[in-house]
């Protein structure tokens, strides 16, 4: 920035390649004493062998690069507004990481902040773009002399505009309101019980309304220790059979990575999942996490 101004020579000069759509500061509570994590890549159904850091997972490369013409391009998705995004995020998700659970406090504000990250997170996320292609080639485009047609399928323009569907989810969400009140609460385990995916929202019930997102009840893990809840009843506990339920949705809602600092909780996760699909019965949890809590 050049007094309060975006420097946009900056960005061409110096673009990122290694774009994660799920941030390092939110993989890092995941990792073991060692940094590292094992990984479940979901469609080659393997565990692999190496873990890895935080760095070496959920990215894709140029996912959110710009190609301007056919010499210049620029990350300044990533590198400007995703940054500013998790700038602005990461000091309450990580009091929610590590800060001591009974000095927390749930604020109107706090709880806004996180479920502004959700939804960021939730645009972010390879879970999506299908969903983002289908808005985006639903939209009317105006414009006078161009060629409407033309844009939409211009890959530029669709990164444009993919990267700002999350104002528009907001914006839903402010115009219908919050209903009713929420419970909030952070739930300690004192083993490492719960894994990341790259879907790692838990809805209770799916709903295909952007102005419904937070009326549902939610789930996220932001540790391999913690998990977060946003319910309609107050809940005070979560035990660890939750945390294998909640495990099983997050593999089977995940494109293709699940990761955990514990490989005895990877794995153990992976074979429960494994079982539930055989038969027929993970549909049913996202609801069965919920319960007995």
């Amino acid at each position: 920035m050049k007094n309060g101004k975006l420097d946009a020579n900056k960005y061409l000069r110096n673009s990122s390649s290694r774009h994660h759509y799920i941030p390092q500061f939110f993989i890092n509570a995941f990792a073991n004493s060692d940094g590292l994590l094992y990984v479940y890549d979901k469609q080659k159904d393997q565990i692999l062998k190496r873990p890895r850091p935080p760095k070496a997972i959920f990215f894709e490369n140029n996912r959110n690069t710009l190609e301007l013409d056919d010499e210049t391009s620029t990350s300044i998705i990533e590198d400007f507004l995703y940054k500013e995004i998790d700038d602005k995020t990461s000091c309450l998700i990580r009091q929610y990481q590590k800060k001591d659970i009974t000095s927390i406090n749930f604020t109107t504000d706090d709880s806004a902040t996180f479920l502004f990250f959700l939804i960021s997170l939730f645009w972010r996320i390879p879970k999506t773009d299908y969903a983002a292609g289908n808005l985006m080639d639903s939209a009317s485009i105006i414009s006078e002399g161009g060629d409407p047609d033309g844009l939409k399928t211009d890959p530029t323009y669709r990164k444009l505009r993919r990267a700002g569907l999350f104002k528009h989810h907001i914006d839903e969400i402010r115009a219908m309101g919050l209903k009713g009140t929420k419970w909030i609460n952070i739930h300690q385990s004192s083993n490492p019980v719960y894994v990341i995916g790259d879907y790692p929202i838990l809805f209770r019930k799916h709903s295909g309304k952007f102005s419904e997102f937070n009326d549902t009840d939610i789930l996220v893990a932001v540790s391999s220790r913690r998990i977060y809840s946003s319910t309609n009843q107050k809940i005070s506990t979560i035990s660890t059979q939750n945390a294998w339920r909640y495990n099983a949705c997050i593999i089977s809602q995940s494109v293709r990575y699940i990761a955990c600092g514990s490989f005895e909780t990877l794995e153990f996760s992976v074979l429960f999942y494994k079982k539930l699909k055989e038969t027929g019965l993970i549909w049913l949890f996202p609801e069965a996490a919920f319960k007995d809590l």
